[in-house]
């Protein structure tokens, strides 16, 4: 795909348009971004092709894995209050605050995380978002 094809693609996404879309739209639209849907309680409910590669496993492994096999930090929060994302997640998400991930193989890399609610049929999930910050792990 050449950049003015990717150019074209790109021009009518917006930020809601990719956090309200199916399972596997941001990857039908060039876009592989680690993402993985959790269900209110922190389990892995599906995660896009990017998450598997850089958490180092399968989507089967992933699923119905706690984030907090990841995200260490999230072992002792809170991720949903009061029926919406944490305000102290959702802060942290807005800053860019780095999060140390540990994938499957024990490697540690320093990712952003973005949470996003969203909902599909009646149901309510989070949307999480990795931003690698270490440049071995970036998107290329």
């Amino acid at each position: 795909m050449n950049a003015s094809s990717t150019t074209h693609q790109a021009q009518g996404i917006i930020a809601s348009n990719l956090l309200n879309n199916n399972e596997h739209d941001h990857e039908d639209i060039g876009l592989n971004l680690p993402i993985l849907t959790i269900y209110h309680n922190g389990m892995i409910r599906s995660c896009s092709h990017a998450a598997i590669e850089l958490l180092g496993c399968s989507q089967d492994t992933l699923k119905w894995r706690h984030i907090s096999s990841f995200l260490p930090q999230l072992a002792d929060i809170a991720i949903i209050q009061g029926g919406r994302i944490n305000p102290n997640l959702r802060f942290l998400s807005h800053i860019g605050h780095s999060f140390d991930v540990i994938n499957m193989h024990g490697v540690h890399m320093t990712c952003a995380l973005f949470f996003n609610e969203i909902e599909r049929y009646d149901r309510h999930y989070l949307r999480v978002i990795f931003r690698p910050l270490e440049p071995q792990y970036s998107m290329r």
